[in-house]
């Protein structure tokens, strides 16, 4: 019986043994970068992929380049007095291929004493009346310094109903303003940016 049992338990120690080398031979496997690269798909139906070219355009400028438009409908000169205003009214529009939108900005610079003196209130979806703006919301703050304007025009989508906005802008002397005789150069500058849908 002693015999017996002798030669079981070393047979019992080889297996385990084996079993041992073999687990530490699986982990060797992965630990040298052979083991396979697993991965995973998933599919969303309904989704489609759409293109296009962005482009905003002002007034009736039709995707024209450069993109500057000379915008001779506020070329004119102030009333001699000061407090007085000139207001006129210029179209944003979303002229791009494909359905793309954009969120645009608009900011002003001008020169000169005068510039430093002029104000400017912007308003989307205002109208003229007289020499002023009305109606609309505020782009930016109503009556500020025109050397430095900024706002935010929101976004507009090409393919909407009205693919635009009607900006009207009012430009003012302020009263005590000494401007006799001056003049200014003013640029707007309108920087549109693709919203990811």
């Amino acid at each position: 019986m002693p015999s017996h049992r002798s030669p079981r338990a070393r047979w019992f120690g080889r297996g385990r043994t084996r079993a041992l080398l073999s687990v530490g031979a699986l982990l060797g496997v992965g630990a040298v970068g052979t083991a396979a690269y697993w991965h995973d798909d998933a599919s969303v139906p309904g989704v489609a992929v759409q293109a296009g070219a962005i482009h905003i355009d002002l007034a009736t400028n039709n995707k024209v380049k450069p993109e500057t438009y000379t915008w001779t409908d506020l070329n004119s000169s102030l009333p001699s007095a000061a407090g007085g205003s000139v207001a006129k009214v210029l179209r944003v529009r979303n002229n791009s291929t494909g359905r793309l939108v954009f969120n645009y900005t608009v900011s002003a610079t001008a020169s000169g004493t005068l510039g430093a003196a002029l104000k400017v209130t912007v308003l989307k979806g205002g109208t003229v009346s007289g020499s002023t703006c009305t109606g609309g919301t505020a782009v930016g703050t109503a009556n500020a310094s025109l050397n430095g304007f900024s706002g935010s025009g929101g976004s507009l989508q090409a393919t909407a109903v009205t693919p635009y906005h009607d900006l009207c802008v009012q430009v003012t002397l302020p009263p005590g303003a000494a401007a006799g005789g001056l003049s200014s150069n003013v640029v707007f500058t309108f920087h549109a940016t693709q919203v990811i849908l």
